[in-house]
């Protein structure tokens, strides 16, 4: 068994024989002068602390015959970083030696991180620090409030996840039976099983994001929904701008996908040879573009209440609006490289650094009427409606919000 203990700015490995006499580290470090325990800490003669109650149970060289042997193996250090222009933080930590561990860069464990055993050691006496010898760094802090600093939870949840026996010869057994079945007449699936492993493990130990983000989901659907409820009792008080920009406020949070809406976006009229104003034109994170119509809902209906050979068929209104979105993106689409010049040089400085403008076959998404009083078939045939084009516009009515 080893502990780890501070002692006078020094930590310390303390190790306990599991035969209470430990003569194979005895003559190690009298023959050798180093030995390794648990295949990850390599200790010398000179690191070893000798307590002054046990000086008598030492050889001529001060090696412990038996019990508890002691070894420093880093040192208390200070680090100082600026959070910010106007403070400076120190922050203390225990800087392992190297040749300890075999690691080749500069590991630093914040002064106030539990560590035991398995946090240096994995199944099978893997060094874990060794490890990252891969990756080339100068230097690996962990725990602390630097940024650069790996944080406490990052480092439990990659020692948590470091593959335990049972998952080595799950794929040790996959690997070699991939190979071999193609031979041999081996019926058991042990890829299927090692898939089914990983799976196992994998949500047993998922921190399960919806459950914690979702009572506060609920608190922003419940309050956008009030206030859409309260603006459909009195639509006439607000101007269509107005309008347009509280739903448009809305629509931003509902699809969070989009960064920025800007208002009366240009497009270039081919066919008449003339610039047009796109209502509003949505960006998403990459910086590809959307169309969206906002319009205030009136008591208009938005299909037909009698039927064109049993059907009931768009409204004018709603007829206009879809035609109009998809001349929009018919438009877009045309002026391709050259508009997305022009828009980058009207926005790109409302647009996160290094985002650019990107037309890609853009969709449209209009906001429009109200479906609460439709019948029956009325609801049925606006469904065919909306199906029909919502591979590129998505109709969406005041009720859907």
């Amino acid at each position: 068994m080893i502990e780890f203990t501070e002692i006078q700015s020094k930590l310390t490995l303390r190790y306990l024989p599991d035969d209470g006499e430990g003569l194979w580290l005895t003559e190690k470090l009298r023959t050798d002068g180093e030995a390794t325990i648990l295949k990850t800490f390599t200790v010398t003669k000179e690191m070893l602390i000798v307590a002054p109650e046990s000086e008598s149970e030492t050889d001529a060289d001060g090696v412990p015959n038996y019990g508890e042997f002691q070894f420093v193996i880093g040192k208390l250090v200070s680090l100082s970083h600026s959070p910010d222009e106007d403070s400076v933080v120190a922050e203390w930590y225990h800087s392992i030696n190297r040749e300890v561990l075999g690691i080749e860069y500069d590991l630093l464990l914040t002064r106030f991180l539990k560590i035991d055993q398995r946090s240096f050691v994995a199944e099978r006496g893997i060094s874990i620090f060794r490890r990252f010898n891969d990756f080339k760094m100068s230097e690996l802090r962990i725990g602390g409030k630097h940024p650069d600093d790996l944080p406490e939870e990052a480092f439990r949840q990659m020692l948590q996840d470091f593959p335990t026996t049972t998952e080595l010869n799950h794929y040790a057994r996959a690997r070699i039976s991939a190979i071999a079945r193609n031979y041999l007449p081996i019926a058991e699936d042990f890829g299927a099983k090692y898939e089914k492993y990983l799976n196992k493990k994998r949500s047993r130990k998922g921190s399960q994001p919806l459950s914690a983000v979702a009572p506060y989901e609920s608190v922003k659907f419940n309050d956008l929904a009030d206030k859409i409820e309260a603006m459909l009792t009195d639509p006439l008080s607000y101007t269509e701008a107005q309008w347009q920009a509280e739903i448009l406020d809305i629509i931003l949070l509902l699809f969070p996908r989009y960064i920025k809406a800007f208002t009366e976006g240009p497009v270039n009229d081919s066919w008449a040879n003339k610039n047009r104003r796109v209502d509003f034109l949505l960006v998403d994170a990459s910086g590809y573009i959307d169309v969206i119509e906002i319009k205030k809902p009136f008591d208009q209906k938005l299909v037909t209440s009698n039927c064109y050979r049993d059907n009931h068929v768009p409204m004018r209104e709603l007829g206009g609006t879809i035609m109009q979105v998809e001349k929009y993106l018919y438009h877009f689409n045309r002026w391709g490289e050259q508009g997305e010049k022009q828009l980058n040089k009207k926005y790109g400085q409302e647009l996160p650094d290094g985002l650019e403008v990107k037309i890609v076959n853009p969709t449209g998404m209009i906001i429009m009427g109200r479906d609460n009083d439709l019948s029956k078939d009325q609801k049925s045939d606006f469904e065919v409606i909306r199906r029909k084009y919502r591979n590129v516009v998505d109709i969406i009515t005041y009720d859907d919000l």
